[in-house]
Parts: C-alpha cells; sequence; structure tokens
C-alpha cells in the first residue's frame, strides 16, 4: 500500500536523457568560456611580462652603450687625437686596449651593412673562431667572443675619481718620478693620462713611495704593458691625472648560452689586455653606424659603416640599434620568420615564440661637437 502510495505521488521528480544532455551541453559551453578567458588572460599577462623585460633590457643596454660613447676621446681636459703622446711600451701602445690615440673605432660584420639582409640561424649562435669575417679584421683579444652577424663598438676616455689628483711637481728629465696632491691617488700598476689641456701623456706607473705621493714612471720589466721611457718633456706641473679605458661593446655569448651585451675594458692583468663581463641579456643583434663629419661644419654629413670610416678623428656621433628578445613562450608561433630593421640591415629571426623589439639610439660625442 505504501509502495502505490509513493509511485502515486504527483510531487515526484525526474530527468530525462534529454534533458540531462541539454544541461551537460550548457555546462561545457560555460567551461569553454573560462577556459577562453582564462587562456586570454594567460596569454596577455605573457605578452605584458615579454614587454616590460625587453624594454627594461633595452633601455639598460642603450644606457650603457650611450654613457660612455657619449665621453669618447676624453682624456681630462684634453681630446685624445690632439697633442696626446703615448709612452706605453710598443706593440702594446698601439694596441685595441691601449691605444687611447683614437676616441672611438669599431669593426663591421661582413653581410650586415645597410641594405643587407642577414639571417640568424640559429637560437643560441655560438661566438665566430676567426676574425676575418669584420672589417677591418677584428682585433685577436677579442676572438672566439663575439657571435656572428654583429658589430663591434670600441670607445675610449678618461675616468676621474670622486676627488682629482694632480700633479704637484714638475720633474726634470731625466726624472722617473713626481709627486701628486692626494696620498693613495694613483696605484702601483695604474695606467695615467696627465694633461694640461695643451699636451696629454700617458703612462703607467710602476711603483708608488713618499706614503703614497710620489709615483715612480720607470722603464723595464715590473708592469705590463710598461714604459718605454721615462723621460716627461713637458711641464706638466698642476695637470690633472685621470685613468685612460678602452671599453669594446660586442654580442657574445652568456653563461646560460643565450646571446647577451658584453663590455669588455682595459684590464692589464689580463692576457689580453680586457676584462670582459656580462651587461645586459636578450641582446640578440647590435648594429652601428658612425657620423663622419667631412665638412669641418662638427656634424655629421653622413652616416657609414665601420670599414668606410676613413679618418677615425672625424666621427662626431654614432648610431647604435639593438634586437631585444625575450624568454621563449611570450607570443604564439608566427606563420613565418619575423624580420627587422637595425639602421637599414634587414635581421631575419629564427621562427620561435619570442617577442622582440628594435631600440634605437643617435650618440652624439661631446668632445667632437660645437
Amino acid at each position: 500500500m505504501r509502495r502505490n502510495q509513493l509511485q502515486l505521488n504527483p510531487r515526484q521528480t525526474g530527468l530525462s536523457l534529454i534533458e540531462l544532455m541539454i544541461a551537460m551541453v550548457v555546462g561545457l559551453i560555460l567551461i569553454a568560456g573560462v577556459l577562453s578567458i582564462f587562456i586570454s588572460s594567460r596569454q596577455s599577462y605573457s605578452i605584458n611580462g615579454a614587454v616590460a623585460q625587453i624594454q627594461e633590457n633595452g633601455r639598460f643596454a642603450l644606457d650603457f652603450i650611450r654613457k660612455n660613447t657619449r665621453m669618447a676621446g676624453y682624456m681630462g681636459c684634453a681630446k685624445s687625437s690632439a697633442n696626446v703622446t703615448n709612452d706605453l711600451n710598443p706593440p702594446a701602445n698601439t694596441s685595441l686596449a691601449y691605444d687611447f690615440t683614437i676616441g672611438i673605432t669599431g669593426f663591421e660584420f661582413t653581410g650586415s651593412a645597410p641594405g643587407n639582409t642577414y639571417t640568424i640561424t640559429s637560437e643560441n649562435p655560438s661566438p665566430v673562431t676567426g676574425t676575418g669575417n669584420w672589417a677591418p679584421t677584428l682585433d685577436s683579444s677579442l676572438q672566439n667572443l663575439v657571435i656572428p652577424g654583429t658589430d663591434v663598438l670600441v670607445v675610449r676616455n678618461s675616468i676621474g675619481g670622486a676627488n682629482p689628483v694632480y700633479l704637484t711637481s714638475d720633474p726634470a728629465p731625466p726624472a722617473a718620478n713626481f709627486s701628486i696632491s692626494i696620498a693613495g691617488g694613483v696605484q702601483p700598476g695604474q695606467i695615467m693620462v696627465i694633461s694640461n689641456c695643451v699636451d696629454t701623456l700617458i703612462m703607467q706607473a710602476t711603483n708608488v713611495t713618499g706614503g703614497g705621493t710620489l709615483v715612480v714612471h720607470n722603464t723595464g720589466g715590473s708592469t705590463t704593458p710598461g714604459n718605454f721611457t721615462n723621460i716627461i718633456t713637458s711641464n706638466f706641473e698642476g695637470a690633472q691625472i685621470s685613468t685612460p679605458v678602452s671599453v669594446v661593446y660586442y654580442i657574445g655569448k652568456a653563461v646560460d648560452g643565450s646571446p647577451a651585451l658584453f663590455e669588455a675594458t682595459t684590464d692589464t692583468t689580463k692576457v689580453n689586455g680586457f676584462n670582459s663581463q656580462e651587461l645586459v641579456p636578450g641582446v640578440e643583434n647590435m648594429q652601428v653606424l658612425y657620423g663622419v663629419d667631412t665638412t669641418g661644419s662638427q656634424v655629421p654629413s653622413q652616416y657609414v659603416t665601420a670599414n668606410n670610416v676613413a679618418n677615425w678623428s672625424n666621427v662626431v656621433s654614432a648610431r647604435v640599434a639593438l634586437l631585444m628578445r625575450s624568454d621563449m613562450g611570450a607570443v604564439p608561433l608566427p606563420a613565418a620568420a619575423p624580420q627587422y630593421q637595425l639602421e637599414d640591415t634587414t635581421i631575419k629571426a629564427p621562427l620561435d615564440t619570442r617577442l622582440r623589439q628594435v631600440f634605437t639610439a643617435t650618440i652624439g660625442i661631446r668632445n667632437s661637437l660645437p
């Protein structure tokens, strides 16, 4: 009797197969919508992160290059191309690390000049083992450091400390020492640029005595590269003393194998005269053009590649273009390998899921401008 009453209860309900299928379809539509929003948000987050990464790295890279390039040729109150005597031992005094008479120079990779197309054939290319792929021929001190398809920029200037150091005595030839204004202002082995705004002298301190105020700049094999003479022929009393440095910017292979911007600076303790360090990751390519003044107006008449600069003293500015890249997975895989313009050079990037952007700066060399 109870069973029949339950069967005849008008409030007894249930789901038919059709209703169940409709409910499942609606549920799937809702899940698909939520997944679409999630995927879109995740992709936007990935792109925004890649953009921030590229912009930050690109800004840092250009700031590093801009700072030193702007000061190219600065040698105290003089400039590197005027009345500079380099007393460092030959042939070191004409090498890339120690030839401070040229404020700016560079190397152009063959086949990457404006109007050409260069294809990056590998995600993480290895440095070129030879030096003949650049014009002029890449200096041997940079061998096995620079990846193919990229230019090399070299700038030279002098660095002063927070407290300027001055030469306080006029050494009479053939004296091999002179006094300085601040004890400890010069260290043994330090390369010095001494300038009185008329003449400039470059030499190396072989020793510092007198409680840190008497600098000895003798000849001999006690320092590297050393001096070939210890005679000061001009009156440098009151001249300021600073430290000359050659800075090389190039694209090399980082510790993780990816391309990065490197900076090599003069270091007398290294065999090749340079200490290299990674500055900014994710720099895939660099192209450089040099603004040459051919009319004496102190403004660039034309921008040319390094192998077309006839006289580096006439370079008054530089244009630097960097191709920056993000980590993998920032964007969907494109249908074809993307191409980018770096100073009218077409760079064909690998087909991958990285985001890329070009950063360009025109840098005036202060010592060469009006």
